[in-house]
């Protein structure tokens, strides 16, 4: 049996706080490493998100979730800092589900040297490319092509769809933390079908300086698209954004004058 892929040394301080608290409470290691990333989402989710209801762990075992949380802010604040971006998620869930005794396969992430060379293909650097391009990807595994897109061009708007479930929860992670603004939907985007979630990430962050996290249930997400926002609105200040929607609601109100049903005629 081979040995699996080893985790880089800048995640090996998170990666043995997930082994040992995984092997001291006799749990499954991806189970942590999940509840871990809800841990981080819930933590970063609006006010009047509900309460993870589900969640088996006692007061001092939340304080481990705690010390792991401080561990990968300061990973990712180190390694941000030093290569523009940085998915140390998908590193360390690599190594995680090629260990010893792990069922999961085929999870395996395109390095970030190949992200990075496919983005400047597709991105492009001309007159004709958009300030505030939106970026797809639907298989966004823990959301590196569209992390090395937002460091080409800050401004993008990031949609990642992925049927996997704890690649989605990577992929709003990473988008978190590494200030990215968009979408991450869980979804088969081959059939369209078995819709499990959609999470808008940081949408308010140009207007507040502060990262945010908002969960979706598909007729909540339906009505978010319907709602046809251009993502440029997204990257506004909050004179700005407040401005672009008055002068909407104006035009929306004046379109309407055109558009009235016609009176029905009584003397017929």
């Amino acid at each position: 049996m081979g040995k699996g892929y080893e985790a880089p040394y800048e995640v090996r301080e998170l990666e043995k706080l997930i082994n040992d608290f995984t092997y001291t409470n006799g749990l499954q290691v991806i189970t942590v490493f999940q509840d871990f990333l809800r841990y981080i989402i819930h933590g970063f989710s609006i006010p009047g998100t509900p309460p993870l209801t589900d969640w088996p762990y006692t007061k001092e075992q939340n304080k481990i979730f705690a010390e792991m949380l401080s561990a990968w802010i300061r990973i990712m604040d180190t390694q941000i800092k030093r290569h523009g971006w940085y998915d140390a998620l998908g590193d360390l869930f690599m190594a995680l589900t090629s260990q010893r005794g792990q069922q999961q396969k085929g999870q395996f992430f395109t390095p970030a040297h190949i992200t990075e060379l496919m983005s400047k293909i597709a991105m492009g650097h001309n007159e004709s490319t958009p300030q505030n391009p939106t970026v797809h990807d639907p298989t966004a595994g823990s959301g590196r092509l569209l992390l090395a897109a937002k460091a080409d061009r800050p401004r993008s708007y990031l949609v990642g769809w992925d049927i996997d479930y704890t690649c989605c929860l990577m992929c709003v992670c990473n988008f978190l933390i590494n200030s990215c603004v968009g979408e991450v939907v869980c979804i088969d985007t081959l059939r369209m079908d078995n819709f499990r979630g959609a999470w808008l990430v940081n949408e308010a962050y140009y207007r507040t300086g502060l990262p945010s996290i908002r969960w979706l249930n598909e007729q909540e997400y339906r009505l978010f698209k319907q709602a046809d926002i251009p993502p440029y609105v997204h990257f506004l200040d909050q004179e700005r954004y407040d401005n672009y929607f008055k002068m909407r609601n104006t035009w929306e109100t004046l379109m309407s004058l055109f558009h009235e049903e016609p009176k029905p005629d009584k003397s017929a």
